[in-house]
């Protein structure tokens, strides 16, 4: 007869538990975030020419973030970006780092990818751009934040563009 109750407690004891099994801090909440970046470059001059003849820029640019994805992330944030591109004719890799800052909440990611330009039918340049971002850091509400995604844009003057991106974040 006691053993039966021993079993019977344990058996109560291991059920109460039961929802406290994992408790304890979160391991991360995924958001799937999305948004367009309007941005306006500050104007560089092409640094010089490499050996293959490709121009190699470094730019800045600065604009304001408008959430366009299921979870509301970083809408109206300010953003900062720092780049570089090393272009021929208006095609070539380039990369850089962007700033979300919103408050005190702040996410900073690395981003590299592919700039294409063609002629339109009135010889203007039509530049388009894509490629891939992942988190480097964050603060505030986005302390400890990861994640990744891609993006594509196009310019819309020679100091104007505007960033499409989508992707995952976890904090």
């Amino acid at each position: 007869m006691k053993l039966r109750h021993l079993t019977q407690r344990r058996l109560l004891v291991s059920l109460m538990l039961l929802p406290t099994i994992g408790y304890g801090p979160s391991t991360g909440t995924s958001l799937d975030v999305a948004g367009s970046i309007a941005l306006t470059a500050s104007i560089t001059p092409a640094l010089g020419k490499d050996a293959a003849g490709r121009a190699a820029f470094i730019g800045k640019s600065k604009g304001t973030n408008q959430s366009t994805g299921a979870a509301e992330f970083m809408n109206g944030a300010e953003i900062v970006t720092a780049d570089t591109a090393n272009l021929v004719d208006g095609t070539g890799p380039h990369q850089g780092s962007i700033t979300m800052s919103k408050g005190a909440d702040k996410v900073v990611y690395a981003w590299k990818g592919q700039v294409t330009t063609k002629l339109a039918a009135d010889k203007k340049p039509n530049s388009t751009f894509e490629g891939t971002w992942n988190t480097l850091n964050g603060s505030g509400a986005y302390a400890g934040v990861s994640g990744r995604g891609t993006y594509q844009g196009r310019f819309s003057s020679a100091t104007a563009s505007v960033i499409e991106w989508e992707g995952t974040i976890t904090r």
